[in-house]
């Protein structure tokens, strides 16, 4: 047992963002899942974040996409342009300065066929696209986003079972893996900006929870209910999991969308470049966001009428811009 004089010297940490291990709710038995499916549903009613450790995302797999993303970033502009993210097609690169968020993209889905195209009139069900000099490029992405579809189902089953519903309730709606990845990479410069430190405007994610990989420079923020800005430091081997608009309304205003934005650190003497993936989890098309009767209290009653996934989106989509709307 540590002594006091030993125990001073200990390093004390104090976040407000709890650091969740998924690695007993993996191997775990019933006990040992709903105490983690409890601590994950604790810190998404509190604060709408945490971080997770062993994740089951390959770490050699994220240091790839990483890699792959420097250097397809590095590329050309008009070899990048040669993929232009388009009103009608949702899916491929955005240069800097086509929108207000000081960075450039490159979004993905899973790879759809002929077939799907035509039945859902939306700028995300397209194809993806990818230039035909990268195939390892295209190769670790899909890798990357498949890894982040089975790690995302894990968080979404813990869910469920802190919701006292069968494990697979939301899992089985996700199953479509309609999901997007955002890839973005914020440039230096030599001097900070005199107006203002924001790299990416404060706002919440209209999926139902996102996983977002840092990388090698800090800057993401998260605004608490209270209003408070808290930063998001870098822990190795962990991914920032928060959750979104179609979650909050799903559990019935229990869970807390997280407000968040991209700032350059205050102690910055320049402007460092910065890289950090999203992988924005979302439901099948048809499936349907309604608080479950069963989790009902006695007088409590749903706050919101229920709503297709795909009626969800038209709707927001009508209010925000895809340009304007959630990156990290």
């Amino acid at each position: 047992m540590l002594s006091i004089n030993e125990l001073s010297k200990e390093p004390i940490i104090s976040t407000q963002i709890p650091v969740i291990d998924l690695h007993l709710f993996l191997v775990g038995d019933t006990i040992a899942k709903e105490l983690i499916a409890n601590q994950i549903a604790s810190a998404l009613q509190e604060i709408g974040c945490f971080y997770l450790k062993n994740h089951d995302v390959p770490t050699t797999l994220i240091a790839q996409a990483f890699a792959q993303a420097k250097s397809f970033f590095a590329l050309p502009l008009e070899e990048k342009k040669q993929i232009a993210l388009t009103e009608k097609c949702h899916r491929g690169y955005i240069p800097v300065g086509m929108s207000s968020i000081l960075s450039e993209q490159f979004y993905f889905g899973r790879e759809m066929k002929p077939e799907e195209l035509d039945k859902l009139d939306h700028p995300f069900h397209q194809p993806n696209q990818w230039l035909q000099n990268q195939p390892e490029f295209r190769e670790v992405m899909l890798q990357f986003f498949a890894a982040c579809h089975a790690s995302t189902l894990k968080v979404l089953e813990a869910l469920a079972i802190a919701l006292k519903l069968p494990e697979s309730y939301f899992a089985e709606l996700h199953s479509e893996q309609n999901h997007a990845m955002g890839l973005h990479h914020y440039p230096g410069a030599s001097e900070l900006p005199q107006s203002q430190n924001i790299r990416l405007g404060e706002h919440t994610d209209g999926n139902t929870i996102t996983y977002v990989f840092q990388h090698e420079v800090e800057g993401l923020e998260i605004c608490t209910k209270a209003g408070e800005r808290v930063p998001v430091p870098l822990i190795p081997d962990t991914v920032v999991v928060m959750a979104g608009e179609i979650l909050q309304r799903w559990t019935n205003d229990k869970v807390y969308a997280t407000k968040h934005q991209v700032a350059i650190p205050y102690a910055s003497q320049h402007i460092q470049p910065r890289y950090s993936f999203a992988f924005f989890a979302s439901p099948n098309n048809d499936a349907e966001i309604a608080y479950p009767q069963s989790c009902l209290g006695a007088n409590e009653t749903a706050k919101y009428p229920a709503i297709l996934t795909s009626e969800f989106y038209i709707q927001r989509n009508n209010n925000t811009s895809i340009l304007t709307s959630s990156k990290n």
